[in-house]
């Protein structure tokens, strides 16, 4: 949990809490580098590689929403800026800093809300941590849709040289049955 000092120098517990190891422990045990650094012998190991991608996707989704809902929440409801959920073209989730009066969006809102003499000193810590958070979050999105991408893209390449093998074995197998 965030901490701030206070008066007498000790730390006081803020409103944002971080998401813990403990929300992490799924997803560790299925994202293991073993998956991606393995030889894959055909399309079907990359096919389950890639849901396995997508499943974890999925997991990491649920907890930006978790993020979302304590961003959503007093005391961050008294600031112009909101973190909010972006869903990409290609499927991808992230969570982005919008300015409630224009919609601007991005890390410069939030500096600025950061900046402005009108946020509460009492609330830099939480929105320091939630932006840590937000960082963090949108990295392992970044790169678990990319590895499900190439992943997917592997196993139909795959999938084409297997098709490539296997018309020229029936190629073999008809030139020796018909001489």
């Amino acid at each position: 949990m965030g901490q701030i000092p206070s008066n007498d120098g000790s730390l006081q517990q803020t409103a944002f809490r971080p998401l813990q190891q403990e929300a992490f422990q799924r997803l560790q045990q299925a994202a293991s580098l073993k998956g991606l650094l393995k030889p894959f012998k055909g399309k079907g190991e990359l096919t389950q590689f890639a849901d396995l991608c997508r499943a974890q996707e999925s997991d990491l989704k649920a907890l930006a929403q978790e993020v979302l809902s304590q961003a959503r929440r007093y005391p961050f409801t008294l600031v112009p800026v909101r973190l909010t959920e972006q869903n990409t073209q290609a499927g991808t989730q992230f969570l982005r800093w919008q300015l409630v009066t224009d919609r601007r969006m991005g890390v410069g809102v939030w500096a600025e809300m950061m900046g402005s003499p009108r946020t509460p000193e009492s609330m830099l810590q939480d929105l320091y941590v939630m932006e840590l958070q937000r960082i963090t979050l949108n990295m392992q999105m970044s790169l678990l849709h990319s590895i499900t991408k190439q992943a997917a893209d592997c196993a139909e390449k795959m999938g084409q040289a297997e098709a490539v093998y296997t018309a020229r074995l029936q190629q073999l197998t008809n030139q020796t049955q018909h001489p």
